[in-house]
C-alpha cells in the first residue's frame, strides 16, 4: 500500500503532521475524520522500492517448475483425502512463486464460494494453459481429479526436464561465443591501438588485414559510429519483430524451425513428443478426440504444426481415424503413424502415445548431444579464426619491417 503524509488540525486547532499507510486518499481522510481531525493537506510519499517491487510483480511469470511443484503437491493432498478448499489454503502458503500464491488464494476463494475448480482456474489463463484447464475439467466431470492431477504433474515435469536439457545444452556454446567476443574486444581496443602509432609513423605498405583492423579500431572509438551502429541494430530488431509477429512472418519462421538441417530435426522431435504426450494424457483422461486435437493445436507452439492438426481434426470429423490423416504429413515419421494405428486397433492409444513421447524425448536428448558436439568445434574454430586474424594483422607489418633490415 502507498504511504501518505498528512497535515491536519485537531479538536483544539493545533497542527498535526504524520504519515499513514492506506489504499488511497479517501481512506486516509476517513481514518482522520474518525479521530475528529480536520485534514488540510495530504501528499503521497513516493516509495521507489515499492514501485519497483510492484513493477516486478506485474511482469512476473509463473515458471514451469513452480507450476509442476504445485500440481504434484495438489495431487498428493487431494489423493490423501483432504478437501480441495483446505488443500488450496495450505498450498497458497508454501508456493515457490509469489504470483502463483496469489492466484491460488483467488482460486481458493472462488471454490469456497461455490465455483468449480475449472471455472476458478479459467480466470487465470496466463498461469494455467488450455491443456491444464481441459484436463482439470475432464477430471471433475469423470470424478477422477486425483488421477488427472497426477498425470498433469508428470506432463509438466517432463516438459520442465526437456526445457532444462535444452538450456543446459546451450551453456557451453554461449560461453565460448562470449569469450571470443570479449577476447576480440580486448585485442582490438587495448592491445592493437598501442601498435597503431608506430605503424602510422612508418613508411610501409600495410597489409589488408592490418588496414581492416585499423578501420575497426578507429570505428570503435568514434561515438558517432557506435551510435549509428546501435540505432541500426535497434531498428533492424524492431522491424524483424514487427514482421515476424505477422501471420505470414510467423509461419515462415516456424517452417524454417522444422525444416532447417539438424536444428529442424530437434524441433520436429520436440513437437512430436509434445503432440504425443499431450494427446495421450487428454485421451487417456476421457477428453474426446476432437476436443483433444483442438487443445493440442492451440499449445503446439508452431503455426505449421497447428495448421496440420486443424486439418487432421477435419479428417476425423469426416469419419477417419487418427492414424489415417497423419500419413499425409512428413512432419510425422512412419513409425508414429504405424504405432498410432496399432494403438487404435488394440484400444491402447493413450499408452501408445505415451510410449512414443518417451521415445522421442530420448531422441531429442541424443540429437542435442550431437548438436553440442558439432557446435563446440565450430565455435572454437570461429574463435581461433578471429584471434588468428588479429594476430596476423598485428605481426605482418612487424615482419615486413624486419625484412628491410
Amino acid at each position: 500500500m502507498p504511504v501518505f503524509h498528512y497535515e491536519a488540525l485537531d479538536t483544539r486547532g493545533r497542527v498535526v503532521q504524520g504519515k499513514m499507510q492506506a489504499a488511497n486518499v479517501e481512506a486516509v481522510i476517513a481514518e482522520l475524520r474518525n479521530v475528529q481531525y480536520t485534514v488540510t493537506n495530504i501528499k503521497e510519499k513516493k516509495d521507489y522500492v515499492s514501485t519497483l517491487k510492484d513493477l516486478y510483480y506485474k511482469y512476473q511469470t509463473v515458471g514451469l517448475y513452480a507450476l509442476a511443484i504445485f500440481t504434484r503437491q495438489f495431487a498428493t493432498i487431494f489423493n490423501a483425502g483432504l478437501p480441495i478448499v483446505r488443500g488450496l489454503e495450505g498450498l497458497a502458503q508454501q508456493s515457490l512463486n509469489k504470483k502463483l500464491s496469489d492466484v491460488i488464494v483467488q482460486i481458493h476463494d472462488d471454490v469456497k464460494n461455490g465455483a468449480s475448480l475449472t471455472r476458478a482456474m479459467q480466470k487465470h489463463t496466463n498461469v494455467f494453459s488450455p491443456v491444464y484447464i481441459a484436463l482439470v475439467r475432464a477430471g471433475e466431470m469423470a470424478g477422477a481429479l486425483g488421477d488427472i492431477l497426477d498425470r498433469l504433474a508428470i506432463l509438466l515435469e517432463r516438459e520442465y526436464a526437456l526445457k532444462k536439457k535444452v538450456q543446459t545444452a546451450m551453456v557451453y556454446p554461449s560461453f565460448i561465443f562470449m569469450t571470443a567476443v570479449a577476447l576480440t574486444f580486448i585485442l582490438v581496443t587495448y592491445i592493437f591501438p598501442s601498435f597503431m602509432g608506430l605503424l602510422e609513423g612508418l613508411d610501409i605498405q600495410l597489409p589488408w588485414p592490418t588496414q581492416i583492423l585499423m578501420w575497426v579500431t578507429t570505428a570503435l572509438k568514434d561515438p558517432i559510429v557506435i551510435s549509428l551502429f546501435i540505432i541500426i541494430v535497434i531498428v533492424a530488431i524492431f522491424l524483424f519483430r514487427q514482421y515476424f509477429s505477422t501471420p505470414l512472418g510467423k509461419r515462415q519462421v516456424d517452417r524454417l524451425l522444422i525444416e532447417f538441417p539438424i536444428i529442424g530435426k530437434v524441433n520436429r522431435n520436440v513437437a512430436i513428443s509434445r503432440f504425443c504426450r499431450t494427446m495421450g494424457t487428454l485421451v487417456g483422461s476421457g477428453v474426446p478426440m476432437i476436443h483433444a486435437l483442438d487443445v493440442v493445436g492451440k499449445v503446439s507452439g508452431n503455426e505449421i504444426i497447428s495448421d496440420i492438426i486443424d486439418e487432421v481434426k477435419m479428417s476425423l470429423k469426416s469419419g477417419m481415424r487418427l492414424s489415417q490423416p497423419l500419413k499425409a504429413y512428413k512432419v510425422f515419421p512412419p513409425m508414429v503413424t504405424q504405432m498410432v494405428a496399432v494403438g487404435e486397433e488394440t484400444g491402447n492409444l493413450p499408452e501408445t502415445l505415451t510410449k512414443l513421447a518417451n521415445f522421442y524425448d530420448s531422441e531429442v536428448e541424443a540429437a542435442l548431444d550431437t548438436l553440442i558436439s558439432m557446435v563446440e568445434p565450430i565455435m572454437i574454430f570461429i574463435m581461433g579464426g578471429i584471434v588468428t586474424f588479429v594476430l596476423f594483422a598485428v605481426f605482418l607489418p612487424v615482419y615486413s619491417i624486419l625484412q628491410k633490415f
